[in-house]
């Protein structure tokens, strides 16, 4: 006999279903492991369905366990039976539901359950996203959020086309301009999504121009607002080369005339006059949290384009996330090179 007491009981960890489409089961897994970090158990399919059992059972058992539905939301799964059932499953037992865009689209199939729900978008950063599920699951907490620094211009050679680069050291956001080149997986051929057109665009010299819409996060001084504006806006060599092999069949050499750096590019489509894309870059430098995600958005003629993006740049030092609005015109040609 001992007067230590009863035991403590262990508090219940918290789980969540994650709904998502087979295309996007690495994401799914992705996910499961970030929220392992914090204390969540994510339950997905069909990696954590037990040999013999009934797909259909097990869903509706662990629906009915968990704490929460997170909807992994993509093209494909806003279009999948499966997901709405769950999504309805979800609903119908009064579970918290938590929608993840992993593109940056709205809801079409799924609208009527998700127009009343807050977004959070995979694509603003992957931790970032985390972070937000945890705190909408975990009552009286909130993500941590660092101040944010604007770093002057650096120097720039050639200037890229995607014009994004992250400031090495503290700053968070170094420049617009030049910086950052692409080196990404090209889209497999037999995506269907990856569909680009063949000569779309005529090869040669084309000008660009930007400008900062609006700034998402976070919320800054007016006095820091301009400065931010213009630092990514300050083009000091608006020119580019588009070669004829790019124009002729356009890849990520499109937005990157070095491709020399470790990105990826996913979902790249260019045909019918419109042009959309995701790309994500862990730039050089010794930051570990330092990431660079945009999507992209447009149309396009034989000697125009039109972008509008969607930017987030995250560092040790906190985010920056804005939307910006390109223009590229085609000045002359022939070709400018191999």
């Amino acid at each position: 006999m001992t007067d230590a007491g009863p035991t403590p009981i262990a508090p219940k960890r918290l789980s969540a279903f994650i709904s998502h489409h087979s295309s996007q089961v690495d994401t799914a897994r992705r996910l499961k492991q970030l929220l392992a970090t914090h204390g969540i158990d994510g339950w997905l399919a069909p990696d954590d369905i037990a040999a013999g059992t009934a797909f259909d059972q097990a869903i509706l058992d662990q629906i009915g366990r968990s704490d929460a539905i997170i909807l992994l939301l993509c093209t494909q799964s806003d279009q999948s039976r499966h997901v709405k059932r769950e999504l309805m499953l979800g609903e119908d037992s009064n579970k918290q539901i938590l929608p993840v865009r992993l593109e940056d689209i709205q809801a079409q199939g799924l609208a009527y359950w998700l127009k009343d729900y807050q977004w959070i978008d995979w694509f603003a950063g992957e931790e970032q996203a985390a972070g937000r599920i945890v705190a909408a699951m975990t009552p009286g907490t909130t993500p941590a959020v660092s101040t944010v620094k604007v770093a002057e211009p650096a120097p720039v050679g050639k200037r890229n086309r995607l014009w994004v680069a992250l400031a090495g050291g503290a700053a968070l956001v170094g420049l617009l301009g030049g910086g950052i080149w692409w080196q990404t997986r090209g889209p497999a051929a037999s995506d269907p999504g990856a569909a680009v057109a063949d000569n779309p665009i005529e090869p040669g010299i084309w000008t660009s121009k930007r400008e900062v819409v609006e700034i998402l996060f976070p919320e800054m001084a007016p006095e820091f607002v301009a400065q931010f504006k213009q630092v990514l806006e300050t083009d000091p060599d608006p020119e580019d080369c588009i070669t004829p092999a790019v124009a002729a069949k356009p890849d990520v050499l499109l937005f990157d005339p070095g491709h020399e750096a470790k990105c990826t590019i996913g979902a790249f489509k260019m045909n019918g006059g419109r042009i959309s894309g995701y790309l994500n870059c862990k730039p050089a430098g010794n930051d570990p949290k330092g990431n660079l995600q945009i999507t992209v958005r447009g149309t396009y003629t034989r000697t125009s384009m039109e972008f509008d993006n969607v930017v987030t740049m995250q560092s040790s030092q906190g985010m920056v996330r804005f939307r910006s609005h390109e223009t590229q015109k085609w000045l002359r040609g022939p070709a400018c090179g191999a």
